[in-house]
């Protein structure tokens, strides 16, 4: 198959959504590159931790599959790759790959080499391509010495959602974003700044990629795959490109269309695998306001409401919550936010920044488990909660909740959230058949 370089998927920038920068930080000094040397070697990282308990099958001469519950990952065995009965295995596993993309996954038997090439099929979800591709990520394996390696001839069906490969033996694996523009999702405050740049794992992208590369530490130094040339705002603020790098500087209000986003295009054709592309640009979208929880209804105007308590973790008898609740004004009258997490998945005593892994999304829930909102406005007259009933029956509201950041105490967490029907609860009225569109995001110093 032709080499075919890929940067990226045109975009529309009013699809893409939060993934997190942590920190303001300053300009880079042109003067002081971050440039690698000519041979990179793969960076040994540590092996993953598992998350959850492996699910099992027994698989003969005459083949067969696994798949995952929700159908995530697919082991597809066809006939006579092996000689005999094997237990094969999938085990949700922490990803510890450079630029790794949500969870990884141990696959086993380890130590055999098949007879036939195994089919490993991971679905991704689009929503989580902050800063980057599909077309860019690549599906990856650990080697003994800790070494992740880029596997070679992989597939990706931007239809499915999917990235596959075959192989001829098991061991750690995971998906890898090649390219990505940092931050990809941003928080700063008015007047406030930060810098972005192209974070690459090797000097040329492939679609295929056509023989296996051991990864490196990611670099962002001058490359030929990024036309630095081509910074470009959309929105209100400042853009200042220097050398490889480009800052933002925000402007001293909330801006009207909030998120801004900046993109930068990347070096090469817009014909990939047969299929044109009308742009090729890497977009990051930064949300400017004031620390605290942010929302607006329905398009209006952004209200910031402040934690003065700051996010807390509380050891309840049903698990760890965490708590966010902010108050503040809109139209003169007072407001409060309320959001709430049960056992939040995002949470690791060693503190998260998920930014590079897409954050970590978790959806609206009825019952006691996962993410709960609630908003009374118009001085306690209206409350919007996180679902909505039609007739008795309630429904979470369609939406997200998205954990960018999840910092040790003294440290932020940042995020962003979306609820398409909150429900309305008016004096005197417990329908809940009304709803409204919310949206918003916070950055909120824990406390606890």
């Amino acid at each position: 198959m032709n080499k075919l370089y890929v940067f990226l998927l045109g975009i529309l920038l009013t699809t893409l959504s939060i993934v997190g920068c942590k920190k303001e930080v300053d300009i880079v000094n042109p003067d002081d590159p971050n440039v690698p040397s000519e041979q990179r070697t793969g960076k040994v990282c540590p092996v993953g931790v598992s998350l959850s308990e492996a699910i099992t099958t027994a698989i003969g001469p005459a083949g067969g599959k696994l798949t995952t519950a929700d159908d995530w990952l697919t082991i597809s065995v066809p006939a006579g790759a092996v000689e005999s009965n094997q237990t094969f295995s999938i085990q949700p596993i922490t990803n510890t790959g450079p630029q790794g993309l949500g969870t990884a996954f141990r696959l086993a038997p380890h130590g055999i080499t098949f007879k036939k090439p195994v089919t490993i099929r991971v679905h991704y979800d689009p929503d989580r391509l902050e800063g980057t591709i599909a077309q860019a990520l690549a599906l990856a394996y650990q080697t003994d010495n800790g070494i992740w390696r880029l596997a070679a001839n992989g597939k990706i069906d931007t239809t499915a959602h999917t990235v596959s490969v075959e192989t001829m033996h098991f061991s750690d694996w995971a998906l890898l974003e090649r390219a990505l523009l940092v931050p990809s999702v941003g928080f700063l405050k008015t007047g406030g700044n930060l810098v972005l740049g192209v974070r690459l794992l090797t000097e040329e992208l492939f679609v295929p990629i056509d023989k296996e590369v051991d990864v490196p530490e990611p670099f962002e130094s001058p490359s030929t795959v990024v036309d630095y040339s081509s910074w470009k705002l959309v929105g209100e603020g400042q853009l200042i490109p220097a050398a490889w790098k480009a800052q933002y500087k925000a402007p001293a209000t909330v801006p009207a269309r909030n998120p801004v986003a900046v993109t930068v295009k990347l070096n090469g054709p817009t014909v990939i695998e047969g299929k044109p592309y009308s742009a090729l640009w890497l977009v990051s979208n930064l949300y400017i306001g004031d620390e605290g929880i942010t929302y607006r209804i329905n398009g209006g105007s952004w209200v910031n409401t402040k934690v003065i308590q700051g996010a807390q973790l509380v050891s309840t008898p049903k698990g760890l919550v965490l708590m966010m609740t902010g108050g503040g004004l809109d139209n003169g009258k007072p407001v409060e936010v309320t959001i709430t997490d049960l056992n939040p998945s995002a949470y690791r005593p060693d503190g998260n920044d998920l930014g590079l892994i897409g954050g970590v999304n978790e959806y609206w829930q009825v019952g006691e488990t996962g993410p709960k909102f609630q908003l009374s406005a118009q001085g306690g007259n209206l409350l919007y909660i996180h679902y909505y009933r039609v007739g008795k029956t309630s429904y979470p509201s369609p939406g997200k909740f998205n954990i960018s950041q999840f910092g040790k105490v003294g440290q932020m967490i940042t995020g962003k959230f979306e609820l398409s029907k909150a429900g309305l609860i008016y004096p005197g009225q417990e329908s809940l058949g009304t709803t409204a569109h919310i949206e918003g995001f916070f950055q909120v110093s824990r406390t606890k």
